[in-house]
């Protein structure tokens, strides 16, 4: 019986050690499809870095790399509707999808 019941949780870790990834590559992969369709021509822009004065907009790396960033910030900002940015009028799933992307972008140690 300890052996069934230690058989299904390995069961269970390993699939989910295997489903997760691939989730989250498929959430990457939609949310650079999104980044591609609508933000490409103001944040995708080769050696685009850090925002340059007031009116600057930032390389979705740049956004990735600031301090603290996370997910969950990246989805609040696009949830508060900043003024200068067009509104595409993205679903949650969307969000959470673009962040996903950017987060990506994000340099590894």
């Amino acid at each position: 019986m300890f052996r069934s019941i230690m058989a299904a949780l390995g069961c269970a870790l390993l699939v989910q050690t295997v489903v997760a990834p691939a989730a989250a590559v498929d959430e990457v992969g939609k949310g650079r499809e999104l980044a591609e369709a609508l933000c490409a021509g103001c944040h995708m822009h080769e050696g685009q870095g850090e925002k340059q004065g007031p009116m600057g907009i930032p390389g979705f790396g740049a956004v990735a790399n600031r301090h603290g960033q996370t997910r969950e910030g990246i989805v609040a900002w696009l949830n508060s509707m900043p003024p200068m940015m067009p509104d595409h009028k993205l679903t949650q799933d969307e969000m959470f999808a673009l962040s996903a992307y950017i987060m990506f972008l994000r340099d590894r140690p």
